[in-house]
């Protein structure tokens, strides 16, 4: 069998292709996140919330998932969608992409 340096790199190089084309670079939310009146801008990450109650105002792009735990760990409790807001009871953290 006879292997040529074209048909032995092919694979390997269109596969890395492919994937660097398919995987564009991760981008922050675009907008305002209000939470208990303070705002952020371009917000990305994760924010601590009051347990007790937390009003947060999504006027971003992205979805924002409260979560139970600190540190944005334990259950997914609520997800505030762009532009909406929400009144949340018993989280500890907010995260946004």
């Amino acid at each position: 069998m006879k292997f040529t340096l074209n048909a032995a790199l092919g694979v390997p190089l269109m596969t890395a292709a492919v994937l660097a084309l398919s995987t564009g670079p991760a981008t922050a939310a675009t907008g305002d996140l209000a939470i208990n009146g303070t705002t952020r801008t371009d917000p990305s990450g994760c924010y601590a919330l009051d347990g007790a109650a937390s009003i947060v105002d999504n006027l971003t792009d992205e979805a924002a998932e409260i979560h139970s735990g600190a540190d944005c760990t334990g259950d997914v409790l609520e997800v505030i969608q762009a532009g909406d807001d929400s009144r949340v009871t018993g989280a500890q953290s907010l995260f946004i992409p």
